[in-house]
């Protein structure tokens, strides 16, 4: 029978009176995309990403097996390859995705399964770019690769099982999934049993928890034996932090999603980008996030911050010297573009650039070559620009500034990373992020934030932006001794409305003290109430809530002494 002229549609009954919707005798579900991506997201938070995988896999396993079996309960069928030709067509009716099929061999009596097909629009691959990261390293459309395997496994009478070799998750310009029989000799087929064959979702569920207790009890006994290397291990979770934190992008506000679809838009190109925004905002996560999803992901991303070198070493910073160059070049040194050959150099503050700097800088864009400060030999690079800044460039080159030709040249992919105060609904959504990321630097149990301080942070203007709000909450968490966390209103922190017709959002009686600031008071104020003591009992540590060695690292970082009396 044509699926087109499928009566399954018809069998669809909705209830009102009954709040249901049922096909023939199974109730079914209207589910809502952004909300599926938002629990997709919090089952990684909580599980992590390969728990995840494995569980949206084996869930959309059970969604194919049972569809397979409803369609063949309910109606008559040719063969097996029309019952099977109904999987694609479901699949497109509940807006999941269009499956365009390249090639496919069934053959129940042969033991032959052979497909290949295309995936157009696919709900998932869209979903965990929005929600999770705008390119991912491998592919991502998990609950429907299982959905395949379940419906064409009740199909077939054997285990089959798919897998994407491309993937719009990851940055390819379409899905392509591949079908093949579980007993297939290939190694691909082994990792493939290897992530279907897993005991019930709740077992799973209850594995890991009990596994994350007894991790976390292992960690505490490690901390309690070896004090000694507590510092240590204190500097390498931040390290680990800090690296997993360059890639993150948090947000769902529209203005932020247009940032997330220019962003997979200019990626897969070499096209020069030229990242504008106020300072504080996230232009080089923007920048890393392009060089994660471009070709030249693989290859190394240089940053470099022109406003923070200086004048007399830009050219060597960005281009190298030979030995002798000038008085202390005591040996050669590479470039910043030399260094970054095949991959992406990221210019941050390009507008701090002198003039003789921008005219060799436009030499390399334009003709991707330079020669080294005193050298004679011409160095060819292969180097994607990406440049950042917080300075309108047009108006720098009106007022003479700003070479006009070296604007036209990096100004070919405008992005504009919209301030805090153009996103205010994502206030909530990152404040929470790095609520989750310090309570674990900190070793601290914190809940959720009060709605008191949550309004607060709401009603504030943010002129120093995301990072701002990053450092209110890390002193935040840091003094915080309760479950639910509680922003203090610091001198240092002016709770200004957010919008006020009248209100002059710099204007402030006296000097206001910085976080910093603010944050080095309190521990010296409570290491002097606690006589210099740091660790044991009724110690600053313990009054503060933090481990003694991230006390001690917080207090070397922010120059506090600590000597007991003799």
């Amino acid at each position: 029978m044509a699926l087109r002229e499928s009566p399954l549609l018809d069998l669809l009954r909705f209830d009102r009176a009954e709040g249901t919707i049922r096909w023939k005798h199974r109730r079914m579900l209207l589910l809502d995309a952004d909300a599926m991506g938002l629990l997709r997201r919090e089952l990684i938070d909580t599980l992590g990403l390969a728990a995840t995988k494995r569980i949206l896999t084996r869930f959309g396993y059970f969604c194919g097996y049972r569809d397979a079996l409803t369609s063949k309960e309910l109606l008559q069928w040719k063969d097996e390859h029309e019952l099977w030709e109904l999987g694609p067509w479901l699949l497109a009716q509940e807006g999941i995705q269009v499956v365009r099929v390249l090639h496919s061999r069934i053959d129940a009596a042969n033991n032959i399964f052979e497909v290949d097909a295309e995936w157009f629009n696919s709900y998932e691959a869209e979903q965990h770019r929005q929600h999770i990261e705008p390119i991912s390293d491998s592919p991502v459309c998990w609950t429907l690769t299982g959905y395949a395997s379940g419906h064409s496994s009740a199909v077939f009478g054997r285990e089959v099982l798919y897998y994407e070799k491309e993937c719009l998750g990851k940055g390819d310009k379409r899905c392509f999934v591949v079908g093949i029989l579980a007993d297939d000799k290939t190694e691909e087929a082994r990792n493939l049993k290897a992530l279907y064959k897993l005991e019930r979702i709740e077992t799973e569920l209850s594995r890991l928890v009990v596994s994350l207790e007894q991790n976390a009890r292992e960690l505490q006994s490690e901390r309690e034996r070896a004090g000694s290397l507590e510092i240590q291990v204190a500097h390498l979770q931040e390290a680990i932090t800090q690296g997993a934190g360059t890639d993150e992008l948090v947000g769902s506000h529209p203005k932020f999603r247009h940032l997330i679809a220019e962003v997979a838009r200019v990626a897969p190109t070499n096209t020069t980008v030229l990242i504008c925004g106020e300072t504080g905002t996230g232009k080089e996560l923007v920048a890393r996030a392009i060089h994660a999803r471009s070709d030249r992901k693989n290859q190394t991303m240089v940053t470099v911050n022109c406003a923070a070198l200086p004048h007399a070493l830009v050219e060597s910073e960005l281009f190298g010297h030979e030995r002798g160059a000038f008085t202390g070049a005591l040996a050669r040194k590479l470039g910043r573009f030399e260094i970054a050959n095949g991959g992406t150099i990221f210019l941050d503050e390009v507008g701090e650039l002198s003039l003789e700097t921008q005219a060799k800088l436009l030499r390399v864009l334009q003709e991707g070559e330079f020669q080294r400060l005193g050298g004679t030999h011409t160095i060819r690079v292969d180097v994607r620009a990406i440049t950042a800044t917080n300075r309108r460039l047009d108006e720098l080159v009106a007022e003479g500034k700003f070479r006009s030709d070296l604007y036209y040249r990096l100004n070919v992919f405008p992005i504009t990373v919209p301030s805090l105060t153009d996103r205010p609904d994502d206030i909530p959504l990152l404040a929470n992020y790095f609520v989750q990321r310090f309570k674990s630097e900190f070793g601290k149990n914190i809940s959720r934030i009060d709605r008191a301080s949550m309004k607060a942070l709401m009603g504030y203007r943010w002129p120093g932006n995301i990072r701002e709000l990053e450092h209110v909450i890390e002193r935040a968490v840091l003094i915080s001794e309760d479950p639910v966390l509680r922003i203090p209103s610091l001198s240092g922190i002016a709770h200004q409305p957010a919008s006020s017709g009248n209100s002059k959002p710099h204007s402030h009686v006296g000097r206001v003290r910085t976080l910093a600031e603010a944050e080095r008071e309190h521990i010296s104020e409570v290491v002097q109430r606690t006589n210099g003591l740091i660790a044991g009992k009724g110690g600053a540590a313990e009054v503060l809530g933090v481990p003694p060695s991230t006390l001690r690292n917080r207090m070397k970082k922010l120059g506090i002494k600590s000597q007991r009396p003799s």
